[in-house]
């Protein structure tokens, strides 16, 4: 009896000290994330005091949802910002003495060899979600600062959800219906997760952004005819919330289009990466008709093009240049002049990179 309970003791003790150790690896952990986030953050102040040729920096966006949102219940993590963050992004770069502009402003001013600001800032968002006039917008007014927002042209007026977001619902609110026939599509991108009915539950959001980066392997067309097709064999699927509308209508570009400090570039028709374009057709429809879909919809100007996806082709590259003036890329990093306007480089913000002044600085100071 007694070696049983010295044995239990044992045990004790051992879950205790693997707990400690547990522990002790999450604060060092925490630590040193705190050490590079500093570091960084010095260099992008020291960047921000010191660059004395001008250089250009823009702050990219997808949606903006407060903390309590329950859209941010099934979309990628680091699609979302809060409208907070937005706000303090703003304050702390103008309290550096960074000058917000225009990006076709800054454009045309480095076309003409005017005189350039030390440090501009523009700031973009991709894709035309809803959040970005009801959330968003505010902010940019109050600061009375100019954004560009780059519109998926075909999805404008419409109640499309892309594909991630719709993959992101079936897995996390519909995931008991994974060992359905019409999901058969589907099962090779979903790691090493059980299907059965027994071990059906919900996907993590961070397990469901997995499948999603898997997924993307897939051509954009062949994803979404695979929804379009389970959708009609799966009713439930379907019984979205009728209210909900996630992208932008046209009166809400108007408004903002009217306030003079929105203007829009085109980000495709259908958000296909270009690079799964084969066809030149298929490519000079996304990227040409893209232009002529918003300059029909009065959107004008449009100026700038949008990689969807950052993924670019050598033919798409050559008809962005026969279409528009500039176009941004996902590759993070300051702009030096003299910049090359089809080669923009950004940086994407999000919750996990922008939420503190820490981490939004450092984000600007990282190689």
């Amino acid at each position: 009896m007694a070696q049983s309970a010295g044995s239990a003791t044992a045990l004790m003790a051992a879950c205790v000290l693997r707990q400690g150790g547990l522990l002790i690896v999450q604060m060092v952990k925490q630590v040193l994330k705190q050490a590079r986030n500093s570091l960084f953050a010095a260099i992008a102040l020291m960047k921000i005091k010191l660059k004395s040729s001008p250089s250009l920096v823009i702050l990219t966006y997808h949606r903006i949802l407060p903390g309590q949102s329950p859209l941010r219940q099934t979309e990628q993590p680091g699609m979302i910002a809060t409208p907070e963050a937005l706000d303090m992004h703003i304050s702390l770069l103008k309290q550096l003495g960074a000058e917000f502009v225009s990006l076709d402003a800054w454009l045309d001013a480095q076309r003409q060899k005017k005189t350039l600001p030390r440090l501009a800032v523009a700031v973009t968002f991709d894709d035309g979600w809803q959040d970005n006039y009801e959330h968003a917008f505010p902010v940019l007014k109050k600061h009375k600062v100019p954004a560009t927002i780059f519109l998926v042209s075909k999805r404008i007026n419409t109640p499309w959800q892309f594909w991630p977001e719709q993959v992101l619902d079936l897995l996390i609110s519909h995931a008991h219906h994974l060992d359905h026939d019409a999901l058969q599509w589907l099962r090779p991108y979903l790691g090493d997760r059980p299907t059965s009915k027994q071990s059906a539950s919900p996907y993590t959001i961070l397990q469901a952004d997995s499948v999603i980066n898997r997924l993307k392997a897939l051509d954009d067309h062949t994803i979404e005819t695979n929804l379009e097709r389970t959708r009609n064999e799966l009713p439930a699927l379907s019984q979205a919330d009728l209210n909900a509308r996630p992208l932008l209508n046209k009166q809400e570009l108007d408004a903002m289009l009217a306030s003079g400090l929105i203007t829009f570039g085109a980000h495709t028709r259908h958000h296909y990466r270009l690079n799964h374009l084969g066809n030149p057709s298929d490519l000079e429809n996304e990227i040409a008709g893209s232009r002529t879909d918003l300059e029909e919809l009065d959107l004008k100007p449009v100026n700038i093009f949008c990689y969807p996806n950052g993924d670019i082709t050598g033919k798409g590259e050559q008809l962005v240049q026969s279409h528009f003036i500039a176009a941004c890329t996902t590759e993070r990093g300051w702009n030096k002049t003299p910049i090359n306007p089809f080669s923009l480089r950004r940086f994407n913000f999000h919750d996990g990179n922008g939420s503190t002044p820490l981490s939004f600085l450092a984000s600007l100071g990282r190689p």
